[in-house]
């Protein structure tokens, strides 16, 4: 009888040792769960990185054509092996994890942003709370699709807009292929990243129907004619580290704003920051 009511052990995803996984994130015991480098107050307001950032001082930062970047957890040893098993790997039982983690961030983000960036024109604007109204990905070449076999960045987007309840978009194309960034110093990277990137031909229309099907996430049942406001969208990828695959996906999108007739805000959501 106690055999029966006793759970059943599991083998954690992470580490692979056998016993009682914890409740709060799925599939790794509490060893591991233990380990995990939160950021659960970023320093810098800007990148969300979890310590001094030399990034954010630099000369021309403010022309960035994003507003800020949330990241779940600081990119270590660790979280490097769990992103190589997932992104390099092709280990799919990984994503729901990552997902999970991503989830804690932007409900931190979400709390932060209603506070900090819910300022009195938002406040007033009919009460319209602050929110995200549509979720999109970093896309990848065809090379690095044909590769891994997905976009890691885009399943982790879906599972995070199914989580909020709110619209995945792809809006975004790669219009060449780049080396891996984590073998180019910071100004290679910006070098890089000038053209890569380009719309999807249906994106004038998706930006066009999401900023007229009303504001996603608020709880409202009633249909908005038109988002009042900027057209919020958060742009997810894997992880962050000089910000310019983040800013060169945001230039792409926010070069629909007179077509739109209303500014785009983007906020950037990562699950590491390095």
């Amino acid at each position: 009888m106690h055999r029966l009511l006793k759970p059943m052990d599991e083998i954690c995803l992470t580490c692979g040792k056998i016993g009682s996984c914890n409740q709060e994130l799925p599939g790794i015991c509490h060893a591991c769960y233990r380990q995990v480098p939160w950021i659960f107050k970023p320093r810098c307001l800007r990148c969300g990185r979890g310590i001094g950032c030399p990034d954010c001082t630099r000369l021309g930062v403010n022309d960035r054509s994003f507003v800020l970047n949330r990241s779940a957890v600081t990119y270590d040893a660790q979280m490097r092996e769990w992103l190589a098993q997932y992104k390099y790997r092709g280990n799919e039982r990984y994503a729901p994890l990552l997902v999970e983690m991503m989830l804690r961030a932007f409900t931190m983000f979400h709390r932060e942003a209603n506070i900090r960036l819910g300022d009195h024109r938002l406040r007033n604007a009919h009460s319209v709370p602050w929110s995200i109204h549509a979720v999109t990905s970093v896309p990848v070449s065809q090379e690095r699709l044909r590769e891994r076999g997905f976009n890691q960045a885009e399943v982790l987007a879906k599972g995070l807009a199914a989580s909020i309840k709110t619209p995945y978009a792809p809006l975004l194309e790669r219009n060449r292929h780049t080396d891996k960034q984590s073998f180019k110093s910071r100004m290679d990277r910006l070098k890089d990243m000038e053209g890569v990137f380009g719309a999807l031909q249906h994106a004038p229309e998706a930006l066009w129907s999401i900023s007229r099907s009303g504001a996603a996430n608020t709880g409202s049942p009633e249909v908005i004619l038109r988002i009042i406001g900027p057209l919020r969208i958060l742009l997810v990828d894997d992880i962050y580290t000089t910000g310019s695959t983040i800013n060169a996906c945001a230039q792409v999108l926010r070069g629909y704003e007179s077509f739109l007739e209303m500014p785009i805000e983007i906020y950037s959501l990562t699950w590491a920051r390095s």
